[in-house]
Order: C-alpha cells, then sequence, then structure tokens
C-alpha cells in the first residue's frame, strides 16, 4: 500500500520512515502549503490546529485522485499553546521570534497540540480528525543555552521554536501525554493507520470532517 504524507516537514518524515509497521509500505512524501492564518481561533489553540489539519486534508485531497485506491494518506499540524498567553506558537519566522518564543517557554510547562487527518479514498475520499496533546516542561534556560538553540538552526521548522530530538532535548521533560505528539503526529491516528494497513479496516469509518 502507498502511504502518502503530506507534509514538508523533516522529523515527520523521519519518524513515520524509520517505524516497523511500515515496512512492506511504499511510502511517498508531498510538501504542501496553505495560508494557515486564515484557520486560526483566537484563544482557542485545539480548535486552530484542528482547523488547519481540516483545511490541509481537503486541499491534499483535491491533489490525490479515486481512481486507484491503494493509498492512505496523511496530514498533519502542530501548534505550541504558550503559557502564559495561550496564544498559538507555531513555527518561528526568523531567528529574533524563535528566541521570544524559546523566552517564554523556559522554566514553565506548556500544552503542545497535534492534530492528524487520516484520508482514505473509495467512491468517494474521506477523512478521519485525530487530535492530541501533551503536556512538556521546559527548565529554565540560560544566555548559553539559548544561545546555543538559536546559532546552530535548531529551531527551524519547529512549533514553539524547539526540536524535542535535537539540541532542546536535554532542556525538556515530557510531563504528561505522549511524544509523538511533540514530534508532530496524534497518536491515536497512528493506531488508526495501523489497523488500516494490517488489520484492513476501513480508515473512513465515522469522521468527524467534511466529505470532498
Amino acid at each position: 500500500m502507498r502511504v502518502i504524507l503530506a507534509s514538508s516537514s523533516t522529523r515527520r518524515r523521519a519518524w513515520i520512515s524509520k517505524q516497523d509497521w511500515m515496512k512492506g509500505h511504499q511510502i511517498e512524501f508531498r510538501s504542501m502549503d496553505i495560508d494557515e492564518s486564515r484557520y486560526s481561533i483566537e484563544g482557542d489553540v485545539s480548535a486552530t490546529v484542528r482547523n488547519i489539519t481540516n483545511a490541509k486534508a481537503a486541499h491534499a485531497g483535491r491533489s490525490l485522485g479515486v481512481k486507484r485506491r491503494d493509498w492512505v494518506a496523511l496530514v498533519s499540524d502542530t501548534l505550541v499553546e504558550g503559557p502564559a498567553s495561550k496564544v498559538a506558537l507555531g513555527k518561528p519566522l526568523d531567528a529574533l521570534e524563535a528566541e521570544n518564543m524559546l523566552r517564554s517557554l523556559a522554566g514553565k510547562r506548556h500544552y503542545v497540540h497535534s492534530c492528524t487527518a487520516l484520508i482514505t479514498p473509495s467512491q468517494e475520499i474521506t477523512w478521519e480528525l485525530f487530535s492530541d496533546k501533551c503536556e512538556v516542561d521546559m527548565r529554565p534556560l540560560t544566555d548559553s543555552d539559548l544561545e546555543e538553540l538559536i546559532k546552530t538552526d535548531s529551531w527551524k521548522g519547529k512549533a514553539g521554536g524547539y526540536d524535542i530530538k535535537g539540541l532542546a532535548a536535554k532542556h525538556l521533560e515530557i510531563f504528561d501525554g505522549d511524544e509523538i505528539t511533540v514530534l508532530g503526529f496524534s497518536s491515536k491516528a497512528m493506531e488508526r493507520l495501523r489497523e488500516f494497513l494490517f488489520v484492513g479496516i476501513s480508515a473512513s469509518g465515522e469522521s468527524d470532517s467534511p466529505v470532498l
């Protein structure tokens, strides 16, 4: 079966490529960009990440045909919830924004929200949305710590400006939830994908998303 990950995230691509349960299946990667700001809901990070994922699924669905049904596709979005501001922190645009994000998170616990859509073809293209959140503790950061994280570009392409599998790992501890949520996938979506690939359960099922 073809498993299509419609994401430019190197972290997501690396994670799914390393899973034993992906052996025997063909993985395809496609980059996809949408204007995420259009789907933001002020003061509700969980709803925002679902809105963005739903929009990504609709966009990806339009580019996937139903003539061949030998595929399943994934899109995902991850946002960090500012511990004080409660605003959504996405991927920083530059080093200064990354530094400001890290300063706002340093010494505090915060939530990471990930939503993943599992897209499947039948007579139509449908998808399901799966959401998870994880509580992460970031230890206080010294000026030296910040300089290392910023100058090495470990913040690039990472929600909240940090990489839990990179240099920032020594400053982070998961307090409640799954690491995969911080890496950029809903764990519930990955369980559903494994069912679809190996048990043959139809992933169209009951969807809380529209049909394309």
